[in-house]
């Protein structure tokens, strides 16, 4: 007798097996973790934190998830898992501040060498923050050009210093690099030089 068996197809069970397993757990995952966060108080409501590149204030702590406001203003459901799988910043505690800057590129620059340009000129200015970390991102693409917002942090008491200078700054050093920044950005910069 000959018994033809298909291990592919009993890989796959098991795999399903594991996916159904872990998908049972998570919820029992995230309650457990809901009730250590309680008993830990790491952050309370109202502390303004930074979990997995999720950032907000601390609206509610529910048994599975913690909701936070953005600081656009929308809410952010975080996982209470992440708490205990990620690093927590409660900036709160640190007397720190978000500045947004912006500047705009022409499109036929490199998005790639542009991030790594900004990133290496906040690395090196000694008022912005190390952590949280500085984010680039595209905001908006124009006809002509695409709009890349920078979100750093400062000591509150940068601030105005950072927020009056750093983004003349970042255009000044972006046109020495020789990269084609949209005319207004071109303007404001040649004004500060």
């Amino acid at each position: 007798m000959w018994i033809e068996l298909n291990p592919p197809n009993n890989l796959t069970t098991m795999g399903q097996i594991e996916s159904k397993i872990r998908k049972a757990l998570q919820p029992m995952l995230e309650v457990f973790s809901g009730l250590l966060i309680r008993a830990t108080s790491p952050f309370r409501k109202g502390d303004f934190i930074e979990i997995d590149g999720r950032l907000g204030s601390v609206e509610h702590k529910g048994i599975r998830f913690t909701i936070l406001r953005s600081i656009d203003g929308e809410p952010v459901h975080v996982p209470n898992t992440l708490f205990f799988t990620k690093h927590l910043h409660n900036l709160s505690h640190q007397n720190i501040v978000n500045v947004d800057l912006e500047t705009k590129v022409c499109y036929s620059e490199n998005m790639a060498k542009i991030k790594k340009l900004i990133n290496d000129y906040l690395s090196n200015n000694k008022l912005v923050l190390r952590n949280p970390s500085p984010k680039v991102v595209v905001k908006k693409m124009k006809n002509s050009h695409v709009e890349l917002g920078v979100k750093v942090w400062c000591s509150l008491e940068k601030y105005l210093e950072v927020d009056a200078e750093t983004e003349l700054l970042l255009n000044q050093f972006l046109i020495s690099q020789g990269v084609k920044v949209a005319s207004e950005n071109t303007a404001a910069a040649k004004l500060m030089a």
